[in-house]
Parts: C-alpha cells; sequence; structure tokens
C-alpha cells in the first residue's frame, strides 16, 4: 500500500511539473522576451537569449571620424641677410656684428633705419655655434637678448631661440624663427637671418 501511495504521488508530480511547463505564454500584453534566433538573421550563433527584452534591430554602424593634421613649417633664408616683422619683409637689410663691452652685438637693419633687431650675446667675442636661448634678464652662457626697435618703439623678446653658425666672417650666421616681442613698440613676430 505505501508503494502504491508513493507510485501515485510521484506520477502527479511529475504530471504537474510537465503541465506548468507546458503553460501556454500569456499574450495579455507581457513582454515578452525575445531570441536572436527569432531575428531576421536566424542563425543561432550570436548572444542568446536578447537581455533587454525588445524586438531585435539592425546595428547602427557610426563612422570613425578622420583627422587630418597639417604641418606648417616656417623656412628661414640662411644664405643671405633678411628677417620679416609680422610677415613684412625688411628692405635691403644690412646686419654687423661688433663687440660691445661686456656683450657681442649682432643688428639687422631695413635698409630704411627701421625696423631693426639687436641679438646681444655674452663676451665681447663673436658666439660660437650653437643654439641660444633667449632671456629676458642678463644673458649668460648659451642665452643672447632679443629686441626688436620700430617707428612705434622698442619691444623685447623673453622665450625662443637664436641658431647660430659660426664661420669666418662675414659668414656668421645668426638665424630665428617666429620669434614674439612685446612691449612699448607693441607685439610683432620676427623671423629672419642675419650674415655678419
Amino acid at each position: 500500500m505505501k508503494k502504491t501511495i508513493f507510485t501515485i504521488c510521484s506520477i502527479a508530480l511529475v504530471c504537474c511539473t510537465i503541465i506548468i511547463s507546458c503553460t501556454k505564454d500569456s499574450t495579455s500584453g507581457e513582454t515578452q522576451v525575445g531570441y536572436y534566433s527569432q531575428g531576421p538573421h536566424a542563425s543561432g550563433t550570436n548572444p542568446n537569449p536578447n537581455p533587454t527584452g525588445q524586438p531585435y534591430q539592425t546595428p547602427t554602424v557610426v563612422p570613425t571620424p578622420t583627422t587630418t593634421t597639417t604641418n606648417t613649417t616656417v623656412t628661414t633664408n640662411t644664405t643671405t641677410t633678411n628677417f620679416s616683422v609680422d610677415g613684412a619683409a625688411a628692405n635691403n637689410p644690412t646686419a654687423s656684428g661688433f663687440a660691445s663691452s661686456p656683450n657681442f652685438i649682432v643688428e639687422g637693419v631695413d635698409g630704411s633705419g627701421t625696423p631693426s633687431i639687436q641679438i646681444t650675446f655674452p663676451g665681447t667675442s663673436a658666439p660660437a655655434s650653437g643654439v641660444y636661448i633667449i632671456v629676458g634678464g642678463t644673458p649668460t652662457g648659451n642665452q643672447c637678448n632679443f629686441l626688436l626697435s620700430t617707428a612705434a618703439g622698442s619691444s623685447t623678446a623673453s622665450a625662443g631661440t637664436v641658431v647660430v653658425t659660426a664661420a669666418a666672417s662675414p659668414n656668421n650666421t645668426a638665424s630665428f624663427t617666429s620669434i614674439s616681442c612685446s612691449g612699448g613698440g607693441g607685439s610683432h613676430t620676427v623671423s629672419g637671418a642675419f650674415k655678419y
């Protein structure tokens, strides 16, 4: 008798489990979870199920933006004496180098007398080849001062570099590119090269 009751209970339990698992899906407005295999591709090889329960949508492909970089190089002519202030080239410029104790001065002047540029190096001898850092104070070692004089007044630079190539005079060269000067003469950008 106990075996019969146990068997009947077991059969009833199995039947209930089957009936519960086979219950018809409700269509009364509940959200149905979709599966990728139900989408238009029906491959079933991609992640499954759809965790958000939203209908299948074809993914939107957003193109990767392309960035184009343009490099601009300013070339300074070092074969002759030349300079420009704010892009305006000096007319018939001349350059000279001379000792003015305790410094050595390299100067470039427009044919009319203005504008002019004065570069001051430490020591009374022509500077050796190298890169000289423009400073606002007293120059020492590989430093120099940079002064622009225009009809409006004087402007100085406190940053940038001057490249010196030493040779027998008058083939020494001091070149500079995009030097920013400011002061009583206004704000200016200067590029050029002096042969002295």
